[in-house]
């Protein structure tokens, strides 16, 4: 049995924190590096095994260093996915509509636009500018669904989507077909047609 002294009382170690210190005393190899022995670290096993050992991190930490390793590469993925341009004419297809409906942004949507679907957008931003937009329009639930896809050709592909916008208590249902063109090796959005449901 044994155990610490403090101040003047004598108390025993619990089993498993003996074991625990044990296996460190021995595994670290605490007798050779510090030149004591096991009365001895047992006094201040703390103390010595912050001189003998690098200080293990604690479970919460562990957990927290783990979690960063596997997040911070997923995010960086992540980051450079959205940031990157989309690729084909789905990708192109999907980013104009998340740009227009989702984020309620045609000047964003224009950049995948060409002809007369920049010509629209130009002309809705116009109009915007002329007029006072409610604030709360942007405060609102989108959810996309692209419902079919139809090739005309190498160089042209129409996608049709549901897409549902949520404005507070407000729900509008439509469906949209947008067509999508390639000049070179550059796909944009050509045109596009919303039809309420």
């Amino acid at each position: 049995m044994r155990g610490r002294i403090r101040g003047r009382r004598y108390y025993r170690l619990p089993d498993e924190l003996l074991e625990h210190y044990g296996n460190l005393f021995v595994a670290l190899g605490i007798a050779a590096a510090a030149g004591i022995n096991f009365d001895q670290f047992l006094a201040a096993p703390d103390y010595h095994l912050s001189r003998v050992a690098p200080p293990t991190p604690s479970p919460r930490r562990w957990w927290a260093v783990r979690l960063r390793r596997l997040l911070l590469p997923l995010l960086a993925l992540c980051l450079t996915a959205c940031t990157g341009a989309p690729a084909g004419p789905e990708g192109i297809a999907r980013a104009f509509v998340d740009r227009y409906y989702a984020a309620a942004d045609p000047g964003e949507a224009a950049r995948y636009a060409s002809g007369l679907a920049r010509r629209k957008l130009e002309e809705e931003q116009r109009l915007a500018a002329e007029t006072v937009a409610d604030p709360r329009a942007r405060e609102r639930q989108v959810d996309t669904t692209l419902e079919g896809r139809q090739e005309a050709g190498e160089d042209r592909v129409f996608f049709a989507f549901l897409v549902t916008v949520q404005v507070g208590p407000l729900s509008l249902r439509k469906r949209v077909v947008v067509a999508t063109g390639r000049e070179g090796d550059v796909w944009s959005v050509t045109n596009y047609r919303e039809t309420d449901l």
